[in-house]
């Protein structure tokens, strides 16, 4: 049951405390668009040095950044939140907290496992992962030291924290030799472990516990909405649907076998309201996906931005500064790569989740 009072004071109040410091320091929307309107990558990173990540700039080079350094200063400085975010929760809820953040060790597992697979260096992914944790950059290097992909996999199926989740991608690999089918079996089995931390979480933060179903629901869909363009029955993708969202399997496919186009089951998605993105589809030319993943994306960072300044004393103000970060981050690279390919700003715009 949720705490009150002097009770959840006494749990709370010192990661509350620094949550809203860390709050503090999220890019403000002023600033985002500031950055969508820079002229170049020189500009990007002469607002960034302004806030919460010029230390992170200068341990790269600082205003003389080439593009592919920001991505080793952006996920450095996600690597330090997500440090924080297990260091500030309390004891008796690391676990809850661990196993959310959880999905960042198995990222890089992933792009190591990937990057094996198509005979790329450590060098070649070394900016886009995630420096913290049992799989942090060296860890990680040392592991791309193996000769192959199932040889990165079986000794990760028996030493590492996510053993049982790696060895179901392990199986999967050696029946298919597919790296594609390593990272379905990883994300499941992810999502399966994560059904006992939501049940958990529904008794502490309901609100929090909904964000991750409503999470997974959007993973869900945006498989359904692809699957749907290209006319796939849902047998041929229920594979790749994702467990403990607040929809169902059973839910998703009464819902898509129903639908007789991919408007209609837009239409028929009542999780997320995407009449806006569903209007602008209707009258686009090139008939483009993207604007409903974004449009879902901003509903959750708008619930956790809600959720952030209105939750008190409780466990929802880490787990919605978690999503607020990541999403940050995210925009970000998604910024600094329109700038390397000289997009203009009402193109950016169309490919960030930020509200």
């Amino acid at each position: 049951m949720p705490l009150a009072g002097y009770k959840a004071a006494s749990v709370f109040g010192y990661s509350s405390a620094r949550v809203k410091a860390m709050e503090s320091r999220l890019l403000s929307k002023e600033i985002m668009n500031s950055i969508i309107n820079a002229t170049d990558l020189g500009g990007i990173i002469s607002i960034l040095i302004q806030t919460d990540y010029r230390s992170n700039l200068e341990e790269f080079g600082g205003v003389k950044l080439k593009g592919e350094m920001i991505d080793f200063a952006l996920s450095k400085n996600l690597a330090v939140n997500v440090g924080k975010l297990i260091t500030i929760t309390p004891p008796m809820y690391k676990d809850i907290i661990r196993a959310m953040v959880g999905k960042w060790d198995l990222y890089n597992i992933k792009l190591a496992v990937e990057a094996k697979e198509r005979g790329m260096k450590f060098e070649d992914i070394s900016r886009y992962v995630i420096d913290y944790g049992p799989y942090n950059a060296y860890n990680l290097q040392q592991l791309m030291n193996e000769p192959n992909t199932e040889s990165i996999l079986s000794k990760l199926a028996v030493s590492s924290p996510y053993k049982q989740i790696i060895a179901e991608a392990l199986n999967s690999y050696k029946k298919s030799r597919d790296v594609s089918g390593v990272n379905m079996a990883i994300d499941r089995a992810y999502y399966i472990g994560m059904g006992s931390t939501i049940t958990k979480l529904m008794d502490l933060h309901h609100e929090s516990a909904m964000m991750i179903r409503y999470d997974i629901d959007m993973r869900n869909l945006i498989q359904l909405i692809k699957a749907k363009k290209f006319g796939l029955k849902f047998s041929e993708v229920s594979e790749q649907i994702l467990p403990n969202g607040s929809l169902k399997e059973r839910e998703l496919e009464e819902m898509y076998e129903s639908a007789k186009s991919i408007e209609e089951f837009i239409g028929s998605i009542k999780v997320f309201d995407l009449s806006k993105e569903l209007e602008a589809y209707r009258k686009e030319k090139h008939k483009r996906l993207l604007a409903f993943e974004i449009g879902m994306r901003n509903q959750i960072f708008n619930s956790a931005a809600k959720l952030l300044r209105h939750s008190i004393l409780s466990f929802g103000t880490i787990v919605a500064y978690s999503y607020m970060k990541e999403m940050e981050v995210l925009t970000l690279r998604v910024l600094v790569s329109s700038k390397i390919y000289a997009l203009g700003s009402e193109e950016t715009k169309g490919l960030i989740s930020w509200s």
